[in-house]
């Protein structure tokens, strides 16, 4: 496809496509200065979007314009102004649309840490024409003016992440993230991780999408049975990560490392003297250093699973195995958008809790009643399909046609995504 309006694409029927309708601007127009790191985490979403039956080849009738993320060892302001001048001066999109340009952000600590420098001053490499407003382009800008969106794993409105709500989309992570699906699981081989998700995840009921009735959601029987539902776990908080002296994870160690029923281990130094590992870890998970799947073990045995952000204000991550494992997810920012928040009924089974609140986390989660714990893992049904990429292929080894789970990938997280998009298009019809 040509890099100018010349010589475009024929042009569509715009009534009759369905929404949300998604142009992708051609991989020609520029190369955005990702860290080589990161560069590549969102290149299958990318090929996703490129197959999808919402992708339309004449701009004129898209409600969301894409940028691809591309290999690069560096990182420049300059060079993403350079991106948006090219995308401004060869398409007549980006001045007709108000806030519809998103960019993939394939970095887990934010535009901040992988793409642009880290400088909070005025941006004004970008002229008024590519931003529609002065920097409104610049990650740092007030979300209410930034006109360009981020796709990203990160919630986080504060720092590099600059998330702003309705404007920019968090994603779930992958299985090829460091904890996704299969977190805790990577020194198995793929049909042995698949193999223990199963094993300790109370979703799966050994059924693949073909033997379930067209109305059978793929928790319907394990939820309807109950009696998991209410029953108590061993361990009522667990997390194990990076745990620095610092932050969340610090503070949440610092407070309740000697608590009962609290397993937090640090396990970036667990084999070291730096060891840092709450009282009840080893009382309760003896034997964890011979069994390849003691995390997924330890999440099934949880009632609540600390979703903390990461270090240096990375993605959290906890959350997408807690729910896997009927664990109630707690995130440690009041203000963290969480997962295609706007169309999922996050609250009904996840916890929110403020950061000068960590040291009494222990009677926040006290306070929750079994038969409100037991309402919280129910409502995980209507969550944790969305948190998954069923349809598209990764490395598994899952044949085709079976979920992770035995669900069927109707809802996976690529329809949600396109769920989100189709509900903003909506919102702003009806304004």
């Amino acid at each position: 496809m040509p890099c100018s309006v010349s010589g475009a694409a024929p042009k569509q029927d715009c009534a009759s496509l369905p929404r949300p309708r998604l142009y992708l601007y051609p991989e020609c127009i520029g190369t955005p200065p990702w860290q080589a790191a990161d560069s590549a985490r969102l290149n299958w979403l990318w090929l996703a979007l490129r197959k999808s039956e919402y992708r339309v080849t004449d701009g004129a009738c898209a409600d969301f314009f894409f940028l691809s993320n591309y290999r690069s060892a560096t990182k420049s302001s300059e060079r993403v102004a350079t991106l948006l001048n090219k995308v401004a001066a060869a398409y007549p999109y980006w001045n007709a649309t108000s806030r519809r340009h998103l960019i993939l952000m394939p970095c887990d600590h934010g535009p901040g840490d992988c793409m642009w420098k880290r400088n909070r001053a005025v941006f004004t490499g970008v002229p008024d024409a590519a931003n529609g407003l002065p920097g409104a382009a610049m990650p740092f800008s007030s979300p209410s003016r930034r006109s360009l969106g981020f796709v990203t794993y990160n919630g986080d409105p504060g720092r590099w992440n600059v998330f702003a709500p309705g404007l920019d989309v968090r994603l779930p992570s992958h299985e090829m993230h460091e904890c996704g699906p299969f977190c805790g699981l990577h020194r198995l081989p793929p049909k042995a991780r698949l193999a223990a998700l199963r094993r300790h995840s109370p979703w799966y009921d050994g059924r693949m999408p073909a033997q379930r009735s067209s109305r059978e959601g793929a928790c319907a029987s394990a939820a309807a049975s109950g009696a998991w539902l209410s029953a108590p776990r061993r361990i009522e908080l667990f997390f194990a990560g990076r745990i620095p002296k610092g932050g969340p994870r610090g503070d949440v160690f610092r407070h309740h490392h000697a608590r009962e029923r609290f397993v937090l281990i640090d396990s970036a130094h667990e084999r070291t003297s730096s060891r840092r590992v709450s009282a009840a870890s080893d009382a309760l998970l003896p034997n964890r250093s011979s069994r390849a799947d003691w995390f997924p073990a330890a999440m099934a045995d949880s009632e609540f699973c600390l979703s903390p952000l990461g270090t240096n204000e990375g993605d959290s991550d906890r959350f997408l195995p807690a729910l896997l494992y009927g664990c109630i997810p707690v995130f440690s920012l009041a203000d963290e958008a969480r997962p295609f928040e706007e169309v999922l009924p996050w609250d009904s089974c996840s916890l929110r809790v403020h950061e000068t609140d960590l040291p009494r986390l222990h009677t926040i989660l006290a306070s929750i009643s079994r038969a409100q714990r037991a309402s919280m893992r129910r409502a995980m049904c209507g969550v944790w399909p969305a948190m998954l990429w069923t349809r598209l292929g990764f490395a598994s080894s899952r044949p085709r046609g079976e979920g992770y789970l035995g669900e069927s990938g109707r809802a996976d997280a690529l329809a949600t995504f396109m769920a989100v998009l189709r509900r903003r298009v909506e919102a702003d019809a009806s304004t």
